[in-house]
């Protein structure tokens, strides 16, 4: 069954994971994490993944989005 969005919604989505992709970037820019960090950074990226499987969503980005997101596939 296809989840019915509307562009809205999308665009919320989008703008979520790219807060999810700004976690992944200022960690990973980091020398070393503690484990908390380290935990953060797994679950911001799982999440990332996870959306980039979902057709709606990879749909509903630009490209420029989408070459971020990847940068975490």
């Amino acid at each position: 069954m296809t989840e019915l969005r509307t562009e809205e919604e999308i665009k919320a989505d989008i703008a979520n994971q790219l807060s999810c992709w700004d976690v992944c970037e200022k960690l990973s820019a980091k020398e070393s994490l503690t484990e908390e960090q380290e935990g953060k950074f797994n679950r911001n990226k799982i999440h990332i993944q996870r959306m980039l499987t979902v057709d709606w969503f990879v749909k509903g980005c630009t490209e420029e989005e989408l070459e971020k997101f990847k940068k975490y596939e």
